[in-house]
């Protein structure tokens, strides 16, 4: 796999095709902290850069894969530490994982980015995720993911037998809670609780209903007999509301 190192201002990344987030967790102080981009780019090839911030993240070290932090690593083939993080065609279950993500009918060159962005990419070795890069405008905001927290949650069991795949759900700040004040909770419409947006976007999702933007939540994908951390794929989407 050739890879080229390249200063950012030489990458056009208007022309991506695809992009997902690169999520840090720090081990001490359990905060997610979004650290890079992996774009897909046209001709098969691919980008993947640190954002300036991470710079003065406290307790983050680079990447020995990409060890600048100024630079972007442009390769034709997907970078190593990510696609050691797709699933094997060859491992026992693949077809019903990529049923439980929903992408089972995708063209076959589409799965792994779309794998990487909805299953996150985690590995029990490190503390690195894999999100899918929230489509926001100056009045729209769309992100997909899954809902965190179900195996906590009570009753869930009879819960998740009450919705289905395009079930509208609630979104319901709880700012009483202890361990993250932003953290926002997904209901059902009559107010049982599902679960909650996943750390790394919740932050997000608090500040435009602060800002009174109007919020919708869909259940894209319900998988009753799924592992939790699979078990539903919630979309968001966000509309600013017309200032008079």
């Amino acid at each position: 796999m050739a890879t080229q190192l390249l200063p950012l201002d030489q990458i056009d990344l208007r022309v991506s095709e695809r992009a997902l987030i690169l999520v840090w967790q720090n081990p001490a102080s359990r905060r997610f902290t979004k650290v890079g981009q992996l774009d897909s780019l046209p001709e098969n090839r691919f980008a993947f850069h640190y954002f300036p911030e991470i710079a003065e993240v406290e307790d983050f070290v680079p990447l020995d894969e990409f060890p600048s932090l100024s630079h972007a690593y442009v390769s034709d083939e997907v970078p190593a530490f990510f696609a050691n993080r797709i699933l094997s065609a060859e491992r026992r279950g693949y077809s019903k994982y990529l049923t439980w993500l929903g992408i089972d009918q995708l063209d076959g060159s589409a799965i792994p980015f779309e794998f990487l962005a909805r299953s996150g990419g985690g590995r029990a070795t490190d503390t690195f995720h894999i999100v899918d890069l929230p489509v926001q405008g100056s009045t729209t905001f769309t992100s997909r993911f899954f809902i965190s927290g179900i195996r906590y949650m009570p009753d869930a069991t009879r819960v998740l037998g009450e919705i289905h795949d395009g079930s509208v759900l609630a979104l319901e700040l709880d700012e009483a809670n202890q361990a993250n004040p932003k953290a926002v909770l997904i209901d059902t419409l009559d107010g049982s609780k599902i679960g909650y947006v996943p750390d790394w976007l919740c932050h997000d999702i608090h500040a435009l209903i602060k800002d009174g933007w109007s919020l919708t939540a869909v259940a894209e994908r319900v998988n009753p007999d799924a592992p939790a951390h699979v078990r539903v794929l919630c979309r968001i989407d966000a509309n600013r509301k017309a200032t008079a």
